[in-house]
């Protein structure tokens, strides 16, 4: 184990099995596989349990009641772009692995089952459902040491594979920068799905004014470009933009998340955006 995973694993370690995101992680409903009974609905029930026809009946809302699993099926999808080779205080690569450490360790220390999926336009890496920690040491080792360089996302592809191995409902967190446009995770809501954004503060709000040639970490194409004040102006605009209809998107099908960034303490948004 290299010195960058080391560091990486013995900080979650310490911050999931010294703090309380673990304790976050558990407020996670289970499958509901095995019906109990009908009863009332109560303020914030899920809506999607509501049993329409016994609602007709009695003319209040009922709800469907199941017993639950104990063990969680807990899935990590990370997105694997040229862009997370990117990062002015650390890589946006080493934040993706370090939050894999986190929800790994997270769910393991709950008896939970840990998935690990690495996708771009295709399949990267798939490490299968494991309570073993040894998962989260290769995955974290994976992540830091793929060459992303070259590599783009294909949202619609990874929605078809999703669909197409997943039968079961589980807990879905997608991890990646979400940088490419028409992004549609709709097909996925039947399970609990929470996407966190990765990103540097410098592409969201960059202040350079010079002749530059940039290069598409993901296509490898490169353009010059005369920076000016219009430009800086127009890019902000236009990231703001995409990151709305994002918003808009996550918004309309209920999928929770959040972001993080290079700069900040990851532990700290994690509890954050995993919290009940």
């Amino acid at each position: 184990m290299n010195e960058r995973v080391k560091e990486i694993i013995l900080r979650a370690k310490k911050n999931v099995y010294t703090g309380n995101l673990g304790n976050n992680l558990t407020s996670f409903k289970g499958d509901g596989i095995d019906f109990a009974e009908i009863r009332e609905y109560n303020y914030g029930d899920d809506v999607r349990k509501i049993n329409w026809k016994a609602t007709a009946k009695s003319g209040e809302l009922k709800l469907n009641e199941f017993n639950e699993e104990r063990e969680l099926h807990i899935i990590v999808a990370c997105m694997v772009s040229g862009g997370l080779n990117f990062g002015t205080k650390r890589l946006k690569q080493d934040v993706v692995a370090e939050l894999v450490a986190l929800l790994g360790f997270s769910a393991i220390s709950n008896s939970d089952r840990f998935e690990l999926i690495l996708f771009s336009k295709k399949l990267e890496k798939h490490f299968k459902p494991t309570k073993n920690s040894g998962l989260i040491e290769s995955g974290v080792e994976e992540i830091l040491s793929m060459d992303t360089v070259g590599k783009e996302v294909d949202y619609e592809a990874f929605v078809n594979y999703m669909q197409s191995r997943m039968k079961k409902r589980a807990i879905l967190i997608v991890i990646g920068d979400f940088l490419e446009d028409n992004i549609d995770l709709s097909l996925l809501i039947k399970h609990q799905l929470y996407t966190v954004t990765v990103r540097d503060r410098f592409e969201e709000d960059f202040n350079l004014n010079s002749e530059l040639t940039l290069i598409d970490p993901s296509t490898l194409k490169s353009i010059d470009l005369n920076i000016t004040q219009g430009t800086i102006d127009a890019y902000k605009k236009e990231i703001t933009k995409h990151d709305n209809r994002l918003k808009e998107h996550i918004l309309e099908y209920g999928i929770k998340g959040g972001k993080v960034y290079t700069d900040e303490d990851l532990y700290l948004k994690a509890v954050n955006i995993f919290k009940a």
